[in-house]
């Protein structure tokens, strides 16, 4: 059966598309049109596939058709002339950004699978890695040879096709985002590409001359983002009309069963000739040549057209022919000549009164464009159509290419030919386009780009223990000194020195790495310093221990003094601590609120080192210091009994064990001889008195930056770094000057905010070598929710757009000139793992969620909650919690709900009887990662894990720890030591979105500080008074020196604060920036007071800037 085929559709749901875009018009116009199959698009949106699971039933294998009575409607409507059946194909179009080989990559892929089932499967397998639900055509931070993986494991019936090949900004030749070659872009699964999508730009032809597509199937399709659109390109087949035919007839280039395509003329595609659209300028290759690939107009790099590019890859001459060749026909829709016949647009009532005329009389679009002689066209009574046919058939027409977004635009006929043809002159025509010529397709011997060849990828290795250390490093490195202190700032190689100090202290044989103890802050930074050493080091069996303080006093306390506890999560510990207060009775303490301040306070006194029996007047002066000393010895002992401890008892207990135990502590000494101690500036005293405890023998290394101190909520304080000197005394003292991370100007602006500081009097100013024209953004929005859409366009920006619509149009949404994205080596490219978005509190990541989930931008949180939060986590950490004797009340509840118990089936173990007693038993005795299925599978979870891909993917995360910590305990302990950053995938491509707190010690090449209004930066709890305005200026300056490239900060006029919607004004911070650093984008200048600095009342200046963005 010979048919016409269009296989590459959207629906309503995609950006920019047609509200009709519904099975329902595309049937009707599938038939006018003269197509037997059409893809369905947009698979992978849900309110799509319901309609189409709704609306259409299988009639074929893997081929579906409009249900009886909806077809039924509707072919009362169309012309009898035209009435054919109508099949569809499920399909989809993903689009693909992520980074490979140092470049960021953008490509858009069709995706065919042959059935519902399998469709929902893979739906929910792409769910889990980004946001499907805002567009038709899902933007995933997902590799293209991965993506054909997943379409492979999903289906093995399933094909993927790389969509418009050619396409500049969005494909896989592309040249502004593409590859060289179809190996370079699919790796190892090159060979399950066996069809590729032409596009509009280029035909056949075209590509025949770049030998890498001779063993693949050359496929068009329209594309069609509206019902008329539809069949502008499409394929002709002539086989069984069912999915495995068509996968077959392309996959083994049979050419009885495929015959070939239908394609506008190249020329008419928006991106054939190379040009700069709103500079009016539209060049053929040699032009191009010509100018160095620059404008003439405005200086900037022209946008390449489909011609350029497969002139830069073909190794064949213009006009070659393969022997084994597919057919093709070069159409031009029949409303395009329609409208250069009367002299009107295409979408003209004039144009679609002789369009229904001509497929009246003679039938479908294509088959008059293709099929019928000249005879039978004059039929249908319409002036001109059937020269034009005959001269579109000839080729025989004058073509203005299209360029850098601009369709070509169609010439048949001139103005003094149409009368002549017509014998008449009274007929109003449209004057001839100016400069229309001949339809000439230039091929200038271009100088052909050489190939890369392909790079087999190798992990990435540390280099030499000294190479690449500027002097100050260096001599930090090869240092002897006892006691060294290491001033680092931001990204002036803080990891860097410090791993190869170890490493290098242990290649000379003046360490043995099991003599090495590195204390840090995260688990994230403990896991990186011991990759590092370990890149440097020969594999032995001896290792350097990298740990937390947290962990490193957990391992201690079980190694060496056989510590049971159980160590209890954030939930457990304020269940414990509002009983205490229940207990004690106080009529002024009660409620959600005082258990939060009395833990609040009890991790202080903690941190502190003092127990309830201790004076706690310092500590804790804002309650009555005799009752909370009462609820903080009735906690102690509801924790005793109980067995459990909380976090900031670790180094508590360990700091005790170690003063108290002269054994203990010798035997720690003897084991740690060479301590190293990263972020000094950020311990507490606790931390500074367990470091001087574990010191008193050893030799001593520590590095950090007192500007960056940021954590004096819990008890942190940047003293104990200034203090060294004193504590080592002769210790020697290096300070890291140069940043390898942020460009001068980012440095420039950040050392000036923090250099108001009341502390920053001697503060050291870093530098970079990487100087640019880029200013820090400064910008104004009017709410918390347009602040965010701000933030989303101006990502947008910096990828140069997510599609097609957004290219080209051009828009300067972010601003009234474009922003300038830095002149180090050419432009930069940037993907979303690029990006991360900053604010002051947790509140504030909702409106972006919000609002990136609605524009398709994939985003990830460093939010550990919402992790252990999600239904069916959440109940099999309950259950897990409550086998290991660490459940509270919120766990016991959670299980009832879950097992539909009764609270009398209830006691102080939680759940009993039937359920647990059978899945206690169970478990008991089994490693981490046994248990975990056993009580996955106890929770009947097992079928929502494997359908819910996002929940699977959360589920594996557990297992990868469970197999780390084998003994259930310590994976418990592992899940409550784990931070906000450990939750943060660096592989993803994600934005990030986190708190200023979690950024440290990250960086992005993007950053957008936002919220940068009085109360929130810097913070006031009342939103009038700030309780640390000192630190506040420190965490700032950490959140500005996260930015590689490009600093944006953000604020907004107003902000729902509360429930209340509240007038804000801009952070005084920003204020202490010299204005020649920032462009600014405000509507609206207005006088701006500090807020919460009471040692500076400084009235701020008028925003002077009214056009910030100019250059």
């Amino acid at each position: 059966m010979k048919f016409i085929a269009d296989l590459h559709i959207h629906s309503k749901y995609s950006r920019a598309t047609a509200k009709n875009l519904d099975l329902e018009n595309l049937y009707y116009t599938a038939q006018i049109k003269g197509i037997s199959l059409v893809g369905t698009g947009d698979f992978t949106f849900p309110a799509w596939i319901e309609e189409i699971e709704s609306k259409l039933e299988e009639t074929e294998p893997g081929i579906f058709s409009l249900k009886k009575q909806i077809a039924r409607e509707i072919d009362q409507t169309v012309p009898e002339s035209c009435r054919n059946p109508v099949r569809f194909i499920l399909q989809t179009e993903i689009s693909n950004i992520y980074k490979k080989d140092d470049r960021v990559r953008k490509n858009h892929n069709l995706i065919y699978l042959p059935d519902i089932k399998t469709v929902k499967k893979f739906n929910a397998r792409l769910d889990a890695i980004g946001n499907i639900k805002s567009d038709g055509r899902p933007i995933l931070g997902l590799d293209a040879r991965n993506l054909l993986e997943i379409v492979m494991e999903t289906n093995e019936d399933g094909f993927l096709i790389p969509a418009h090949i050619w396409t500049p900004w969005f494909s896989m030749f592309g040249s502004k985002s593409g590859f060289d070659t179809i190996e370079e872009c699919f790796d190892d699964l090159k060979d399950q590409i066996f069809a590729v999508e032409t596009g509009l730009s280029s035909d056949l032809p075209m590509n025949w001359r770049v030998a890498e597509l001779d063993h693949v199937s050359l496929i068009s399709n329209s594309d069609a983002h509206s019902p008329g659109y539809l069949g502008r390109n499409a394929s002709v087949f002539n086989t069984d009309l069912d999915y495995y035919s068509i996968r077959k007839a392309l996959e083994t280039r049979d050419l009885t069963a495929f015959q070939g395509t239908l394609d506008m003329y190249p020329d008419q595609g928006k991106y054939h000739y190379d040009g700069h659209r709103k500079c009016n300028i539209s060049l053929n290759p040699a032009e191009t040549a010509e100018l160095s690939n620059i404008c003439p107009e405005c200086g900037k790099p022209l946008t390449l057209g489909v011609l350029h590019r497969v002139q830069e890859l073909a190794i064949r001459e213009e006009g070659f022919m393969p022997e084994n060749r597919q057919g093709y026909t070069s159409i031009i829709p029949l409303a395009d000549i329609l409208s250069e016949i009367f002299g009107v647009g295409p979408k003209t009532k004039k144009v679609n009164k002789y369009y229904q005329k001509a497929i009246e009389i003679l039938g479908p679009e294509l088959k008059i464009l293709t099929d019928l002689s000249h005879d039978k066209i004059e039929k249908a009574g319409v002036s001109l159509l059937t020269e034009a046919v005959m001269r579109m058939r000839k080729g025989d027409i004058y073509i203005d290419p299209g360029f850098d977004g601009e369709f070509g635009k169609v010439k048949i006929f001139d103005l003094d030919e149409k009368q002549e043809l017509l014998g008449e002159k009274d007929l109003l025509f449209a004057l001839p386009v100016p400069g229309a010529t001949k339809n000439k397709k230039i091929f200038s011997a271009l100088v052909k780009k050489p190939k890369p060849e392909l790079k087999q990828v190798r992990p990435a290795r540390e280099p030499g223990l000294l190479e690449g250390l500027n002097p100050d490093q260096k001599q930090a490195v090869e240092s002897t000194a006892r006691a060294i202190m290491i001033q680092a700032g931001p990204g002036t190689g803080k990891t860097r020195t410090l791993t190869a100090k170890i490493a290098f202290m242990v290649s000379e044989k003046t360490a043995d790495p099991h003599d090495i103890l590195a204390l840090t802050f995260t688990n994230k930074a403990a896991k990186e310093l011991s990759q590092r050493i370990d890149a440097f080091l020969p594999r032995t069996d001896s290792k350097v221990l990298a740990a937390t303080f947290h962990g490193f006093c957990l391992g201690i306390l079980k190694e060496y003094l056989g510590f049971k506890n159980n160590l209890m999560d954030d939930e457990l510990r304020l269940e414990l601590i509002s009983n205490a207060l229940e207990s004690v009775e106080k009529e002024n303490f009660s409620g959600k609120k005082w258990a939060k301040k009395m833990d609040r306070i009890i991790s202080l006194c903690k941190q502190q080192l003092l127990g309830p029996e201790d004076d706690l007047s310092d500590v804790a002066e804002e309650v009555d210091i005799s009752a909370f000393k009462e609820v903080y010895a009735v906690f102690q002992e509801l924790c005793r009994k109980s067995n459990l401890v909380g976090f900031e008892d670790l180094i508590f207990l360990c700091h005790h064990s170690l003063s108290t135990s002269l054994d203990f502590l010798s035997k720690i000494q003897a084991r740690f001889q060479h301590i190293f101690v990263d972020e000094y500036q950020d311990l507490n005293f606790a931390q500074y008195e367990l470091v001087k405890l574990l010191a008193q023998k050893s030799s001593i290394v520590v590095i950090g930056d007192p500007n960056q101190s940021i954590y004096g909520f819990r008890g942190s304080d940047n003293k104990y770094f200034k203090r060294f000197t004193k504590d080592y005394p002769g210790c020697e003292q290096i300070l890291l000057k140069q940043n390898y991370r942020s460009t001068q100007n980012i440095l420039d602006a950040s050392f000036q905010m923090i250099s108001k500081s009341m502390e920053a009097n001697g503060s050291q100013k870093i530098f970079s070598n990487m100087n640019t024209v880029q200013k820090l953004i400064v910008k104004e929005t009017s709410s918390e929710t347009s602040e965010a859409v701000a933030v989303g366009k101006m990502i947008e920006k910096c990828l140069g757009g997510f599609s097609f619509f957004s290219m080209d149009a051009r828009s300067n949404d972010i601003g009234s000139n474009d922003i300038v994205f830095g002149d180090m080596g050419g432009e930069k490219e940037y993907s979303f793992s690029d990006f991360a978005v900053l604010y002051r509190t947790r509140k504030q990541c909702d409106a972006f969620i919000k609002v990136f989930e609605k524009e398709g931008i994939p985003f990830q949180t460093a939010d550990k909650k919402k992790y252990s939060d999600m239904d069916g986590i959440r109940q099999v950490l309950s259950l897990f919690r409550l086998v290991t004797h660490r459940a509270g009340n919120k766990d016991v509840k959670v299980l009832l709900e879950h097992f539909k118990l009764k609270p009398n089936k209830v006691s102080a173990n939680g759940v009993f009887g039937p359920i647990y007693d059978p899945i206690y038993k169970r478990v008991h005795g089994r490693d981490s990662f046994e248990c975990l299925d056993i009580l996955t599978e106890s929770l009947d979870l097992k079928m929502k894990i494997e359908q819910d891909q996002i929940l699977g993917t959360a589920y594996e995360k557990l297992r990868s720890l469970a197999l780390l910590y084998p003994v259930p305990e310590d994976f418990m302990d592992a899940l409550v030591l784990n931070q906000d950053p450990d939750h943060l995938a660096r592989s993803a491509e994600k934005v990030s979105l986190m708190t200023m707190h979690s950024a440290k010690g990250l960086e992005f090449p993007v950053v957008f500080v936002t919220g940068c209004e009085q109360g929130l930066i810097p913070f006031a709890r009342d939103g009038k008074t700030c309780d640390n305005p000192e630190e506040e200026r420190r965490l700032f300056y950490v959140a500005m020196t996260r930015a590689r490239d490009v600093l944006c900060l953000t604020y907004a006029r107003k902000r729902s604060i509360y429930g209340t919607w509240k007038n804000q004004q801009r952070s005084f911070f920003i204020d202490d920036i010299e204005k020649r650093l920032a462009q600014y984008e405000t509507q609206y200048p207005k006088p701006i007071t500090r807020v919460g600095e009471k040692q500076r009342e400084t009235q701020l200046e008028l925003f002077t800037e009214m056009n910030p963005l100019k250059k």
